[in-house]
Order: C-alpha cells, then structure tokens, then sequence
C-alpha cells in the first residue's frame, strides 16, 4: 500500500453541522494544523444528505480544501460510511487520520485495520457515553447502549488521543481503564471571530445595543434547551435581578419557552438575539459578566465549552459553577470571574471596569489561542505523519 507522496493527514467529521462551533473547533484547528509546516492536513465532512449543497458551500467557504461528502441517511446505519471513507482514503492515500468523535473514530480504526491508514487520533470532544445516557439526545435505546464500547474502544485503541480537558482524561482512566500517556490535552480554543478583537470602553461598545453605560449586563452565550440546566440558570438570575434593578440579561441564543418565561418575567430587562458567529464578539463586549451554570454531571465535569475563552477574550469575568471541566479551578486561581458553590447564590454583581476587560482579554489572547498549543499539535502531526506502525 503507497501513501501520498507528501503524507496527508484527514481530519474526519461525521455528522456535525456548520456552526460556530464547528468553525473554531474545526475549520480553524485544520487551518492552523497546515501552519505547521506539517504533513497536510484535510478536512473530510461526512453531513447530512438534507441541504447537501449549501452545507458543502458554507464549508468550503471556510476551508476551501475540504472533501465534503453525502453520509448514509439515518443514524442508525452510521456504520455504512466506512465505505464512504473507504473511497476516499483510496483517492486521498492519507498516512493518518484525526476522527472526531467515536463515530468517526470507530470508521477510522476500521481503515487502519484494512492497511488503508497507518495511525489513527481520536479526537475526544467530551464524555460521550455520558453525555448519551445523562441526556438523551437522541430516544434510541439501541444507539445509546453502543456508545459506552465504541468510545472505549476509541479510547483504549486509538495511537493517539486529544482530550479537552484534564478532567477527561481522568474520567478515560477511571472508567475505561486508559493507562497510556499517548495523549495531549488541548482545551476549545479561540476561533478566528474572537482573536484580537479590541476591548474598548463599556460606553462605546453599547453603542448601537439596547443597553446603556449604567446597565449591569450579565450574558448567557449558547444553547437554552433543557440540557445546558436552565433552571439552574433561571434561579440564579432571577436572585440577582430581584436584587438588582440595574442588572438586565443578554442571551445569545434562539427564542424559546425557557428565556421567553424569563423576558415575560422581568419585562424589558432580558433580551434575546441569535447571532450569525462573525458578530458575537461585539455583543460579548457590551456586556459585564459571561455565565457558564451547568448542573453536576459526568458531561460537564469533563467539559471545555467554547464560550469561556470568548467571554474571556471579550473582557468579560465569567460566573461559572463548580466542577465545569477543568475552568472552575482555573477562574478560582487566576481571578478570571468567580464559581457557584452548590446551592450558593452571587453577591452584588458590578460593572467591570476597562482596566479589568483588558486583564481578561490578555489573558484569553495568551492561554486560549491555537498557537499556545503549538507543542501539542505538532506531537499530534508527529505521531500521524510516521511512515510505519
């Protein structure tokens, strides 16, 4: 079996949508991996047949060397994309492939297996398995019950291993026996739309917002379906806005019943807007604090959500409860917001001043970009790019 004259490495996704997410965890990981001065590194994006072309189009917009590819239809026939894959390590002859997910890792292994890939990165996003059972994010018994042996699988068998946090890490050893240390830990990092992006004055960045410089405003950045703990959420901002008339609430997320409760609640104090990624960071910089409450579960214990290097990036202190991945110690340590005990409530919530955003948005710009991980990436390209097992 012949590899490509240079090496290639494909980064496989399976299953993911464009989302901002996927832009900087993905698009933007692939670019700066080929900044390396490595072996070249290919996006393949295995999507949906439903809206094939405006998915492709959106992608390759971002990474314009992509292969995206029609999956199987259904979830419960994932398996069929190992041919999919074949066909195309046949046309790409990669030496390795990045799977994200144990999906992707579990075709990927199977390429190793027929000779068609030297090693295989499994590239863990979180506590799949738990993350399945704890919240049920598809009602399919059968598909759930096989995420615990093919995430141990990914685990124990893989060459190599991304986790994204060391709580994860952690939680491989505790449960599936992980011994090794053939693996890095690289936290969600910054994407493009938030590096370097300025940090200016509280008056300035409200300018064209509903809010003014008096306003304390406290962000919700993501999701508010019922598995990021809204009701956790619900109650801690309804402590602080009983106690503070001055606080109003930014969510940065689609309408539903769960904020929709809340703006009917404090009437004309919470504002809710879904933003397209590029335009984020300037909504985040018109606020104060930047929230990450999530209840205690295995999922987000071993966690690394992107909004809290963007909060950061943005100048803002972040209100985060206990055990969320590896960023409760670290704002504990590093004086980047403050952690919810269990049952704890906030004290009076401030505006943050200029010279505090600036302390914060260095701090993100040092620790939370791509290029801090450089060592990491280039062990990964190390281990992939070998010629033989």
């Amino acid at each position: 079996r012949s590899f490509g004259p240079h090496g290639v490495i494909i980064y496989l996704t399976y299953n993911d949508q464009p989302s901002g997410v996927y832009w900087s965890q993905v698009t933007d990981v692939v670019a700066h991996l080929n900044s390396l001065g490595g072996p070249r590194v290919t996006l393949v994006a295995l999507v949906s047949a439903r809206g094939f072309r405006a998915t492709r189009r959106e992608i390759q917009q971002r990474s314009p060397s992509a292969w995206v590819v029609p999956m199987v239809p259904k979830m419960s026939r994932w398996k069929w994309n190992t041919g999919v894959l074949a066909m195309v390590c046949l046309l790409l002859r990669p030496q390795g492939i990045v799977a994200r997910g144990v999906f992707a890792t579990w075709m990927a292994l199977r390429m190793r297996a027929r000779g068609s890939v030297h090693r295989v990165c499994f590239d863990g996003r979180g506590a799949y398995a738990a993350e399945w059972e704890e919240y049920r994010l598809i009602d399919d018994d059968a598909l759930i019950a096989q995420f615990r042996p093919l995430e141990e699988l990914a685990v124990r068998t893989s060459d190599f291993r991304i986790a994204v946090s060391a709580a994860l890490v952690d939680h491989w050893r505790e449960r599936y026996g992980y011994t090794g240390e053939g693996h890095v830990v690289v936290p969600c990092t910054l994407g493009s739309e938030h590096v370097h992006t300025e940090v200016v004055d509280t008056a300035a960045a409200r300018v064209n917002t509903p809010f003014t410089p008096e306003d304390v405003v406290l962000v919700y950045s993501g999701s508010t379906a019922g598995w990021q703990s809204f009701h956790l959420l619900a109650s801690l901002l309804g402590t602080v806005m009983d106690a503070q008339p001055e606080v109003k609430v930014l969510f940065l997320s689609k309408p539903d019943p769960n904020n929709a409760a809340l703006q009917a609640r404090y009437p004309g104090r919470v504002e809710v807007r879904w933003l397209g990624p590029e335009v984020v960071s300037k909504w985040l910089r018109a606020c104060d604090h930047g929230i990450l409450v999530r209840e205690d579960t295995v999922t987000n214990r071993v966690a690394s959500p992107t909004k809290f290097a963007e909060y950061l990036a943005a100048g803002l202190p972040v209100i985060i409860s206990e055990h969320l991945g590896d960023f409760s110690a670290v704002v504990e340590q590093e004086h980047l917001g403050q952690v919810v005990r269990e049952g704890g409530t906030l004290g009076r919530l401030p505006g943050t001043q200029d010279n505090e955003r600036q302390r914060l948005a260095h701090y993100a710009e040092r620790y939370y970009v791509k290029e801090a991980f450089n060592s990491a990436y280039r062990e990964l390209l190390g281990v992939l790019g070998r010629t033989a097992r």
